[in-house]
């Protein structure tokens, strides 16, 4: 590579990277922290309330009416903006593929609002998925400053929902590999780049304000001993030897079986819901969902609570880890939380399912420890059981399982049992795999993508485009460029008029280079638009 081409790298890639992503990895990292935190709060105030009503039957009419009117706040806030209803994570990726449309500054308000509703409210959804969506709205607005070009929205957008998905869960490399892995499910130096300076920054934003505020870091899941530390899991679990290799296997099989379960029972539920339900109107199913959450938040018998059915479920799977249910609870509840996750997400509750579904891994793996235990396992292992139960069964259901095993890693903070977890996340994504059900995330967003273009026709275009001087794509390979959805670079033609057929995307684009481009859109006039913003004014 020439000098120059050096000076041009930094000045069109690392540069505008770094500055792009520092600024707005602050923003979300500060945001995020704070809705976080409001997020806690409010789910340990739903608690109290409902084991007050546990005490006081004159407060079920109160808390079922207090339901039906949050119910209906959500339901205007999600008329307002509609970007909100669903899950967060499915529809940050429909944004950042170029799959989706949204409103950064309606999103972002309504986000972050009626997530504290599902919070106070106690439905079953976690604060991550909004995280994610938040720092995408985070993203969108930082691209609409002066100095950003319009080609840099997707890129400054998948920053700030790697550094939301970071501080939600303190897990930064598992950050960075969501961009990755996830949301654009292909690996270039530009999204690797702008993921990392994002997440460095905004993670660096969270621990300020934490340290700020007097409060230590503190992991996602981890316990207090009695001399009130934070002590990580990784600290409880115990190491798999070679002889109790026959655990992971089995896990690795259940673990499939059940994702695969979880995963068609969503989609099903999901269909139900637009198809058989779909003349119920939208306060009616939010309703439903929230008074049913309220009348489980108030069941309590025996040594059952029905506030651990509820909430994100980031408390019930540390207590889970520290072995505190018998496993007749742990079965009521993972059928408990299986139903009411899938029935929230039909719904169109504002929420995420990242931290729900490790729940349901926790559940799976507790009770499949309690069987262990029966068999001969050794008690020490139970936690280790608990905790690579929780990631393989993200990793099946998400079809993610670099992301498991770093997560792993960074929940625990434990390096020993790495080469097991690798095994059981192996085992079940390869089995979810050869089964064929897909993704957990991308069949939500299938329907997402589906309820936006409902009534569309989509055409299949090819377009030649010259690239322009001073245009956006100038010195970057055509791997590096996020280019409208569904749009295929198929060949080149150099300026001297050399054809180069690039397949693997590696080829850089010069100016006065003439790209065949073939495209399927729902927007002919927008698609030219974008291919324009980044190729350069056509003449």
């Amino acid at each position: 590579m020439q000098r120059k081409d050096y000076k041009s790298y930094f000045k069109n890639v690392i540069l505008p990277v770094f500055v792009y992503g520092a600024f707005t990895g602050l923003l979300v990292g500060t945001v995020v922290y704070f809705f976080k935190w409001m997020a806690e709060f409010l789910t340990e105030k739903s608690v109290e309330i409902y084991h007050f009503a546990q005490a006081h039957l004159w407060m079920i009419p109160v808390i079922i009416a207090g339901a039906v009117a949050l119910a209906f706040v959500m339901y205007f806030l999600q008329r307002w903006a509609p970007e909100t209803a669903g899950g967060g994570i499915p529809r940050a990726e429909g944004v950042l593929r170029g799959l989706l449309t949204f409103r950064w500054l309606r999103t972002a308000i309504a986000v972050i609002v009626n997530s504290w509703i599902s919070f106070f409210a106690g439905l079953p959804l976690g604060s991550e998925g909004p995280s994610v969506l938040l720092g995408t709205s985070i993203g969108g607005g930082t691209c609409k400053l002066p100095l950003s070009h319009n080609s840099w929205d997707r890129y400054i957008m998948t920053g700030g929902a790697c550094a939301g998905f970071a501080v939600a869960t303190a897990a930064p490399v598992t950050g960075i590999l969501f961009a990755l892995e996830e949301a654009h499910k292909r690996f270039t130096p530009m999204i690797f780049l702008m993921a990392m300076s994002s997440v460095l920054f905004g993670v660096t934003a969270s621990n300020l304000w934490t340290l700020a505020i007097g409060h230590a870091p503190a992991p996602l899941f981890a316990l207090t001993n009695e001399a009130g530390e934070v002590v990580r899991l990784g600290a409880i679990m115990g190491e798999f030897a070679m002889s109790d290799i026959w655990i992971p296997l089995v896990l690795g099989v259940v673990i499939a079986a059940v994702a695969c379960g979880y995963n068609l029972f969503v989609f099903v539920i999901g269909k139900v819901y637009d198809t058989k339900l779909k003349k119920i109107p939208q306060w009616a199913r939010l309703v439903i969902v929230f008074v049913l959450t309220a009348v489980i938040g108030m069941l309590a018998f025996g040594n059952f609570q029905g506030t651990d059915a509820l909430g994100g479920g980031g408390g019930l799977i540390v207590k889970l880890a520290d072995a505190n249910f018998s496993w007749k609870i742990i079965f009521v509840l993972l059928i408990i939380r299986f139903l009411m996750i899938a029935f929230s997400t039909g719904s169109g509750a504002t929420g995420g399912v990242f931290i729900p579904m490790l729940s349901i891994g926790a559940l799976l793996g507790a009770l499949l420890g309690e069987l262990f235990k029966v068999m001969g396992m050794n008690e020490s292992l139970y936690s280790t059981v608990v905790m690579l139960s929780m990631c393989a069964f993200m990793g099946a259901c998400t079809r993610a399982p670099l992301t498991a095993l770093v997560f792993m890693v960074e929940s625990t903070w434990s390096f020993s049992n790495l080469f097991y977890v690798a095994i059981t996340v192996f085992i079940s994504y390869f089995i979810c795999e050869i089964v064929n059900v897909e993704p957990l995330y991308d069949v939500l967003l299938e329907r997402m993508i589906h309820k936006q273009n409902h009534g569309k026709t989509h055409q299949i275009l090819r377009m030649e485009f010259v690239v322009q001087d001073g245009a956006f794509a100038i010195g970057k390979a055509v791997r590096d460029i996020l280019w409208p959805s569904n749009t295929k670079v198929s060949e080149i033609v150099a300026s001297d008029h050399v054809k180069r057929m690039d397949d693997d995307g590696e080829k850089k684009i010069h100016v006065g280079d003439t790209l065949t481009i073939i495209t399927q859109t729902f927007d002919e006039t927008a698609t030219r638009k974008e291919l324009e913003e980044i190729l350069g004014k056509q003449v």
